[in-house]
């Protein structure tokens, strides 16, 4: 491993680690920081917001209360008043009853008479409005206390202000009941031509043949139940200091809780009495009923205009607006007391979050510092281990790669033995021939001549066979620029004895390819593969062999095809080829380290590649089936 890429890779592993946690750490809070402080932005505003909507619930609310209170008194306002007419004719009837029973016979019908009207003439109800009045059948008035000049008058065509016969009607209603309500209209003061509706009730006297009534004027009665809503709206409170308003239909206060207030136009606590708008907006919600509004008081004891927002709704009948409402100026003191304790709240929480995320951070440093230790020596460890293994395998490497020279030194010398044997034949039938000529004194000048040259060019041969096997074994130290066609050559020139003598054709197909890479390597893998082919080759009878050579150059790349026409390797084994000490040889014949090492020589040290495939092609019109190796070789590496 490179000194400088450790060096660095064990700072990644010590510093990398605490670096990203610090980094994450400070990420994580900023993030959460402005986060935080973006929600409570949020929170502020949503506050008031939430809190104005709040309160305007509860307003509409409590109005609604009230409303729903009236319109149920309202409702009630007859019924009511029936009600009270009933138990105070029946507490008069009780009375004369009482009168009659115990001095009937006793006393004259004139001194009962005297006697019931002392009893009831006084009588006074619903606030001294209320009193008795009593008739014989013949309409003729007993008993009128606001009226006593009606006393004993015929009133059978009396009528009220509608034309009715008030005393007829009430003697045809009980003619067949002993009680009954009635209705009659009149005017209340003399010269006012307003009408004024009347409920009365009735009920016989059956044992003096009278009848007995009483009456109130609804209007009345429905003053005195205003009076009393009107009480019960001023008890009325929700929150600290909020109440209730109730105006009449000329804007005029009838409840408020400043007593002095009372009677006094609402508007003029507007900013201004000319403000059409704010009249405006008061009018269209009285048009609709109900509904919120949005108007600038003079706050009270405070010559400051603010803004108040108040509910109101109407009263059908009477004319009343009920309202309510609250300053945004006390809504507002209110909120950003709420503000301010979130903020403290807040900073109190960045704080705690700050110190635990500080605390957080030391913890996860330390345990990245020691687990960053405990890594590093365990990397050490591993890398050891990694440089031991890696030194055995260049040492079974090196074995192979010698294994498979020493190899390929034997059938170098076997190659060599067979170039060798024809020019030593010639040297030595030459030296022969010179020994017996000599011996049977028949040697001849020309003779003699003719042998040693015979004997001097078989020895120039063999030299030179030696320095062409001479260079195959020297190593390869550097690349070197060389054409692929001359290096093709030489694996052929050292070959050639055995392909001649196996009697196999090489068919050669080369370009002129020059490259930058080992030279002798790549004769040995040339070599190895040839030497294969020929082997397959021998095993095929009755047919012709041959060997083709193909180079030509495609994208950057060199491509070198070798292929026989041995009939292809076995599918069986053909994906195990590569593989170290596999061999379809007998053991005397090969190792099977050749293939493996010539892949491994191309991938390590040209950075190419071997492969391997069957092939069926055409050959001068006969078709052939074989195996096909490729190499492929960068132009430059």
């Amino acid at each position: 491993m490179n000194f400088k890429n450790e060096k660095q890779l064990i700072q990644v592993i010590r510093f990398a680690v605490p670096s990203i946690i610090l980094f994450l750490s400070i990420i994580i809070t900023t993030f959460l920081y402005f986060e935080n402080k973006s929600d409570l932005e949020k929170i502020k505003h949503t506050t008031e917001k939430e809190f104005i909507e709040n309160k305007k619930h509860i307003i509409k609310e409590q109005i609604e209360y009230i409303y729903d209170y009236v319109i149920s008194e309202q409702k009630d306002t007859e019924e009511n008043l029936k009600k009270s007419l009933i138990k105070r004719v029946h507490e008069a009837h009780t009375i004369i009853t009482n009168i009659y029973k115990q001095y009937k016979d006793t006393h004259t019908k004139e001194e009962l008479s005297l006697m019931i009207k002392t009893s009831i003439k006084d009588i006074r109800f619903n606030n001294n409005r209320g009193y008795f009045f009593v008739y014989d059948k013949k309409a003729i008035n007993i008993i009128h206390p606001l009226n006593p000049k009606l006393e004993g008058k015929d009133l059978i065509n009396y009528k009220d202000t509608k034309g009715v016969y008030v005393l007829r009607e009430s003697l045809e209603l009980l003619k067949n009941k002993e009680e009954s309500y009635q209705e009659w209209h009149w005017r209340k003061i003399k010269g006012d031509d307003r009408e004024f509706k009347k409920i009365g009730f009735v009920k016989n006297i059956y044992e003096l043949d009278w009848f007995l009534g009483t009456g109130e004027y609804v209007e009345d009665f429905t003053k005195d139940i205003q009076k009393k809503i009107l009480e019960q709206i001023t008890k009325f409170r929700f929150g600290e200091n909020s109440y209730f308003l109730v105006t009449d239909k000329d804007n005029n206060y009838i409840s408020h809780i400043n007593k002095d207030l009372i009677g006094k136009n609402a508007l003029v606590k507007l900013k201004d009495m000319n403000d059409l708008k704010s009249i405006e907006k008061i009018k269209k919600v009285m048009n609709n009923k109900k509904g919120f509004i949005h108007l600038d008081f003079y706050k009270p004891g405070s010559d400051t205009i603010s803004s108040k927002i108040m509910y109101l709704t109407t009263i059908p009948k009477w004319g009343w607006v009920v309202s309510t409402g609250f300053y945004n100026d006390d809504i507002l003191e209110v909120v950003n007391k709420r503000k301010n304790d979130l903020t403290i709240k807040y900073n109190e929480n960045l704080k705690n979050l700050i110190i635990f995320t500080i605390i957080i951070t030391i913890i996860l440093l330390i345990l990245s510092f020691y687990l960053s230790n405990i890594i590093e020596k365990k990397f050490k460890t591993y890398k050891n281990s990694i440089e031991a293994k890696i030194k055995e395998n260049e040492k079974q490497y090196d074995l192979l790669a010698q294994k498979t020279k020493l190899a390929a030194m034997g059938e170098m010398i076997e190659n060599i033995a067979h170039q060798w044997r024809q020019p030593l034949s010639v040297i030595t039938t030459a030296s022969s021939g010179i020994k017996i000529h000599k011996e049977m004194d028949t040697l001849s000048d020309e003779l003699l001549d003719e042998s040693l040259t015979s004997i001097s060019a078989s020895a120039n041969h063999l030299s030179d066979t030696i320095e062409d096997f001479k260079d195959f074994f020297k190593p390869d130290k550097e690349k070197i620029r060389f054409e692929l066609k001359n290096t093709i050559k030489k694996t052929i020139k050292l070959l050639n004895s055995n392909l001649k003598v196996n009697n196999i054709h090489i068919i050669q197909n080369i370009k002129d390819i020059t490259i930058n890479s080992y030279e002798r390597e790549l004769l040995q893998i040339l070599l190895n593969i040839i030497n294969n082919a020929q082997d397959a080759l021998l095993n095929t009878r009755d047919m012709k062999r041959y060997i083709f050579i193909d180079t030509y150059k495609e994208d950057e790349q060199v491509f070198i095809k070798i292929k026989d026409n041995a009939k292809g390797i076995d599918k069986d084994i053909i994906n195990r080829i590569f593989e170290p000490y596999f061999t379809t040889k007998h053991k005397s014949q090969g190792t099977g380290i050749g293939l493996y090492m010539s892949q491994e020589i191309i991938s390590r040290h040209i950075k190419g590649s071997l492969e391997v495939d069957n092939i069926t092609y055409d050959y001068e019109n006969k078709t052939y089936t074989g195996a096909v190796f490729t190499i492929k070789l960068p132009i430059s590496n």
